[in-house]
């Protein structure tokens, strides 16, 4: 039997027998693995794990099974808040894939992911190891719509607006590339760019346009509260003003 008419057969038998527990098992050893002394020749069993998760948790009998377990929201993040990324580039991507399939199912996690400075910035690490990859792009610009339209949600001092600005403003350039690269996919014709621009194009405008209420409200708030003008909270009128005009040239 081929692959396609197999997986049916045997996965509801091997979900009863307690698979995505298994797997939930297994990723948790390779990224304590991964934490502690890295081992490259682990990486593989890494990805496979990840991409079998990532496979589960779209199918809609099985997703639950695995959006469910809030420990691998909390493994993806960590892994793709690592420093080093390169070696385990196929793994990251996975990783942000598995997050928007996760907060597709459980959308509440936004709201305390949408506190990580770190993790914001790492996703936008992420769009350069996407380039040839439409779906693992557009789930990006998903994770980033549901976090940063959480922010409004979340009760903010100006420091923690500041670190919203620094975060995407430090990321600019990424930014720009990342809608440079989403231009190019709809100007190609490909069938591949076709079937997937309409989603493509939905999460990328709403996650420019979260990006720009951000920053407007900086903008706005500095000429109410002094405190803004502080050192400890600076950040370069003309970056921002920047990143408005490439978000805006990108936003219809």
């Amino acid at each position: 039997m081929e692959n396609q008419q197999v997986v049916p057969v045997l996965l509801p038998s091997l979900v009863k027998l307690g698979l995505p527990t298994l797997l939930v098992n297994l990723l948790a050893f390779e990224m304590g693995k991964l934490t502690g002394d890295r081992m490259p020749e682990r990486y593989p069993a890494l990805d496979i794990i990840l991409r079998t998760v990532e496979s589960l948790s779209v199918i809609d009998d099985y997703s639950k099974e695995i959006c469910s377990k809030k420990e691998v929201a909390h493994m993806a993040v960590e892994l793709i808040k690592l420093p080093d990324k390169i070696e385990i580039s196929s793994s990251c991507v996975t990783a942000a894939v598995l997050i928007a399939n996760i907060l597709a199912d459980a959308p509440d996690l936004a709201l305390e992911m949408s506190k990580d400075f770190l993790l914001l910035q790492s996703l936008l690490d992420l769009f350069p190891l996407t380039s040839d990859d439409l779906e693992a792009r557009n789930a990006l610009w998903s994770v980033l719509t549901r976090l940063l339209l959480r922010v409004k949600d979340i009760e903010m001092s100006s420091s923690t607006l500041h670190q919203y600005v620094q975060s995407l403003v430090s990321k600019s350039d990424l930014i720009e590339d990342a809608l440079l690269d989403s231009e190019w996919d709809r100007s190609s014709g490909n069938n591949e760019t076709l079937s997937t621009s309409g989603a493509n194009i939905n999460s990328r405008t709403s996650a420019i346009k979260c990006i720009l209420n951000i920053l407007h409200h900086w903008k706005s708030l500095q000429k109410e509260r002094t405190e803004l003008h502080d050192a400890a909270l600076y950040v370069d009128d003309k970056d921002i003003q920047k990143l408005i005009d490439c978000c805006q040239k990108h936003e219809s």
